[in-house]
C-alpha cells in the first residue's frame, strides 16, 4: 500500500501542549542507506526527540505518511534533515495528536489514529463474519455427508465395489487353511445360501489376531479374527456375528461409512469425476486408507439395526438359533463390566458394535416374529 503524504506547513506563533514524557518504540532512518536503528522516541513540547541522544525534530519540520498493509503503520519524515521515524505504536500517534493539537500535524495524527481504530473494528467484524460463514459451511457440509455418501454409494457399480474390497482386504495375507478357516467358511456358506438375490460373491477369511473383532469389506469379504472364534462358545455365536457383518455388506454400510469418513470434498469429486474411469480404484484405495481403517468404522444405530435384522433372518433360515449374537455380546459386556468403571475397553468388537438395551430388545422382538413365521419353538 502506498503512503499518503501530509505536508505540515511552517507557521508562526504556534502553541504546543506539554504532555508527560513517555517512550515509544520506533525505527530511525537516515541518509546513510544503512539498516534502520531500533530506537525509543519521546513527544515533548513542540518536538519529537530520540531517547539517549540530543537529536530532536520540531513539529513544523515533520510530514506524516500513513500506510502499511493494514493501514496501521505511519512514518514521520523530516526533509530538512533527511531522516524518518517509522512506527506502528498507536500511542505515539495519540501523543502527537494531543501535543500538536490545533496544528496540521496534530490534525493529521488525530485523523490517522481514528482511521486505525475504525479499520480495526471493521477488520474484527469482517473476520467474525468469515469465521461464522466457515463454521456454517462446515456444519452444513457435515450434515450433508450422510445423504451425500449414501447417494455416491448407489452410483458405484457392485463389480467395482468387489474389486475395491479385494484391494483393501489384502486376503493374500489371511488364513485360508486352518481348522478355524474351514469352520468359518462352512458357517458362511450356510448363511449366504439363504440370500435370494445378491450381486456379491461372499468370501470368508480368518485373521490371526488377539483382538476380538470382525469386519466386513465392500463387495462381500468378511474377516473374523481368530480370537473371536476362540472366545465364542458355539457355532450359533459365530454365525450371529458373521450374519451381522453380511447385513452390513448387503446394505453397503461399510462403503457408505468409508465415503463419509473421506469427507465432503472427496464425495463431490466422485460425483463430478465418476468412479469407473481408469485409475479410480487406486485413487479410492488411497483415500480410504487415509480416511480410516475399515476394521474400526463406527456405524450408526440405524445401520446396526438394519444389519442385525437382515443377519437374523439369514440365521434363522439357515437353522441357527438366532440368539447367538445376543449371548456372545452380553457375555463380553459382563467380562468388561467386571473390571470396574474407568477401565480400558477389553473387546474392540464392543466399541465398533455396541450392544445397547434397545438394540437387544429389537433383535429379540424380531427373533420371536421370525420363529412364529417359520413355526419354530
Amino acid at each position: 500500500m502506498g503512503w499518503a503524504i501530509c505536508h505540515t506547513p511552517r507557521r508562526t506563533r504556534l502553541s504546543y501542549r506539554i504532555i508527560s514524557v513517555e517512550k515509544y518504540q520506533a525505527r530511525f532512518y537516515d541518509s546513510s542507506g544503512n539498516a534502520p536503528d531500533q530506537v525509543e522516541v519521546q513527544v515533548e513540547s513542540g518536538k519529537i526527540s530520540i531517547c539517549g541522544s540530543s537529536f530532536a525534530i520540531p513539529f513544523e519540520d515533520l510530514q506524516l505518511q500513513v500506510g502499511g498493509h493494514g493501514g496501521d503503520r505511519f512514518k514521520l519524515i523530516c526533509q530538512k534533515q533527511n531522516v524518518a521515524i517509522l512506527s506502528e505504536d498507536r500511542s505515539l500517534l495519540h501523543a502527537l495528536a494531543e501535543a500538536a493539537r490545533g496544528t496540521e500535524l496534530g490534525k493529521q495524527a488525530a485523523h490517522a489514529d481514528h482511521k486505525i481504530v475504525k479499520r480495526g473494528t471493521h477488520n474484527a467484524r469482517y473476520w467474525s463474519i468469515v469465521v461464522a460463514v466457515i463454521c456454517a459451511l462446515a456444519i452444513t457440509g457435515y450434515l450433508l455427508l450422510d445423504p451425500m455418501s449414501a447417494a455416491i454409494a448407489t452410483m458405484i457399480d457392485p463389480k467395482f465395489e468387489i474389486k475395491l474390497g479385494d484391494m483393501l482386504a489384502r486376503t493374500d495375507k489371511l488364513d485360508k487353511k486352518s481348522e478355524n478357516f474351514h469352520r468359518v467358511a462352512g458357517i458362511g456358506q450356510k448363511l449366504t445360501q439363504q440370500l435370494e438375490k445378491s450381486p456379491y460373491k461372499f468370501q470368508f477369511f480368518v485373521k490371526k489376531d488377539k483382538e476380538i473383532n470382525a469386519c466386513a469389506y465392500p463387495g462381500g469379504i468378511i474377516i473374523i479374527n481368530s480370537a473371536l472364534i476362540e472366545k465364542a462358545k458355539d457355532d450359533d455365536e459365530i454365525a450371529g456375528v458373521m450374519a451381522h457383518e453380511i447385513g452390513h455388506v448387503i446394505h453397503r454400510h461399510t462403503l457408505k461409512q468409508a465415503l463419509h469418513n473421506c469427507g465432503l470434498i472427496t464425495c463431490l469429486s466422485l460425483v463430478s469425476g465418476g468412479v469407473s474411469g481408469p485409475g479410480e480404484a487406486e485413487k479410492l484405495e488411497t483415500v480410504f486408507a487415509l480416511a480410516q481403517k475399515l476394521e474400526s468404522l463406527n456405524f450408526s444405530r440405524g445401520q446396526e439395526t438394519d444389519a442385525d435384522l437382515t443377519g437374523l433372518k439369514l440365521e434363522v433360515k439357515a437353522g441357527y438359533s438366532g440368539q447367538g449374537i445376543i449371548n456372545f455380546f452380553k457375555r463380553l459386556e459382563r467380562e468388561e463390566n467386571s473390571l470396574g468403571p474407568g477401565s480400558a475397553r477389553l473387546f474392540a468388537v464392543l466399541s465398533t458394535h455396541p450392544m445397547s438395551a434397545d438394540r437387544v430388545a429389537k433383535i429379540e422382538a424380531e427373533l420371536q416374529r421370525l420363529k412364529k413365521e417359520t413355526g419354530q419353538p
